[in-house]
């Protein structure tokens, strides 16, 4: 994976707006009109084998991509997501429209065209994949392009699956990156409502994996309430308890397991961090959402091979 962080505070300030705009031009494809005031603008990018992510803050400015950066872009569906502020964009053969957050704009990047910033500050979120990608999946897929769209629980399970790859791309090994990004795809003709047998396809594989990844997310913010159900899971995420059981198995475990393991974890570190010492062991456990101690003493010591005295003593003792 290659990874870009354009930051306008990184040129020299005598020719920053120059140096930046070359930059952009080479990098984003497109060109830069700063507006009246001082420009500032960080852009991070993440590039994997099948998509673009970049995540981007910046002040007022027009954006333009001429036809001959156009031309260089490729074949690709580039989501334009604002997350604060937004922009207006009119691209040929298209009407000019106001995309906002909770909104996407649906941009074929070979398409010149021209986007204003008019808010002081805006963040704004790109997902650029391959029209091939699509196509693989499904021969005649042709979705309704240059226009907004309004978010819907597929496109928000999409955006926070590649926003948190973005934040994560870095650290993955070369495999793991190529699946993220076919879930990645998956997502994307979902959101956009592919014929039955490419969207089963993509149910089968990207939904499963962003759905799974957003359910973990929750059980690590909830891990100590004691209402942590699969029930009380299932019911957040709008998902039946079989769906639940079904992510779990294919990942080679189940809900209860998993929320015990994570509990387990938790008890293990705070046994040997020193900020834990005047905390006994059954309140520390307690405490991680475990309600029967018998049952939690014989977890610890299947999971861990030893107890939790053991683990206490041989922890405060380095």
């Amino acid at each position: 994976m290659s990874h870009f962080i354009l930051r306008t505070a990184d040129f020299d300030q005598r020719h920053r707006v120059a140096e930046f705009e070359s930059m952009a031009a080479t990098v984003c494809k497109l060109v830069i009109e700063p507006g009246d005031t001082a420009y500032a603008s960080s852009t991070s990018i993440a590039v994997l084998p099948g998509a673009v992510i970049a995540d981007t803050v910046h002040s007022a400015c027009k954006t333009r991509r001429t036809a001959l950066l156009a031309a260089e872009t490729g074949d690709n569906i580039l989501l334009h997501v604002p997350l604060t502020g937004g922009f207006t964009i009119r691209q040929e053969r298209g009407a000019e429209v106001t995309c906002q957050p909770g909104q996407i704009y649906l941009d074929p990047s070979e398409v010149p065209g021209l986007a204003q910033f008019t808010p002081e500050s805006s963040h704004v979120l790109y997902v650029c994949i391959p029209r091939a990608a699509l196509l693989a999946a499904d021969p005649g897929f042709n979705p309704a392009l240059r226009q907004i769209t309004q978010t819907t629980p597929q496109w928000r399970l999409l955006i926070a699956y590649a926003r948190s790859l973005h934040a994560e791309a870095g650290d993955l090994p070369p495999d793991q990156l190529q699946l993220c990004a076919v879930h990645l795809q998956d997502l994307l003709i979902l959101a956009l409502g592919a014929e039955r047998e490419a969207a089963q396809i993509a149910q089968g594989r990207g939904a499963r994996a962003a759905r799974l990844k957003a359910i973990k997310a929750d059980i690590e913010a909830h891990l100590t309430q004691a209402e942590l159900t699969a029930g009380w899971i299932s019911s957040r995420h709008g998902i039946s308890d079989r769906y639940l059981r079904s992510l779990f198995a294919q990942d080679g475990t189940s809900f209860s397991d998993y929320v015990a393991g994570r509990r387990l974890m938790r008890v293990h570190r705070q046994l040997t961090d020193p900020r834990h010492a005047g905390h006994s062991i059954s309140q520390i456990a307690l405490d991680a959402g475990f309600g029967d101690i018998s049952w939690f003493n014989a977890r610890f010591r299947a999971a861990f091979g030893t107890t939790p005295s053991e683990v206490r003593a041989g922890g405060l003792c380095r």
